[in-house]
């Protein structure tokens, strides 16, 4: 039982950390430009960090919020890199394995 407390611990930092990241890589880059991608980034991971918030008291509406907010981010980052012209397909591949992996864990530790 105290493993599946240490991991649903270690999981929740690391999706704050995920969605944190790129709170701050989209709030950077909405001073820059009024791109749409810009603003799915930072709608996304408001929602995202929103919901590791709430993951522990309405895991539910937390892992449903979760699955919008990491859409919405990956979605963001595919649609910047293909406005700047400056697209990077594994970047994008390891960013939604990365929030797939997470996804996982928070279904699975709740």
């Amino acid at each position: 039982m105290n493993v599946v407390i240490i991991l649903a611990i270690f999981t929740a930092f690391f999706a704050l950390a995920f969605a944190l990241l790129h709170l701050l890589a989209s709030l950077s880059e909405v001073k820059k430009g009024n791109l749409l991608g810009n603003r799915l980034l930072l709608i996304g991971s408001s929602l995202a960090t929103l919901s590791i918030f709430l993951y522990f008291f309405l895991p539910i509406i937390a892992l449903s919020l979760w699955l919008i907010g990491c859409g919405l981010i990956c979605y963001g980052a595919y649609w910047n890199g293909k406005q700047k012209e400056n697209f990077h397909p594994v970047h994008h591949l390891i960013r939604i394995g990365i929030a797939l992996v997470l996804t996982i864990l928070l279904a699975l530790v709740q």
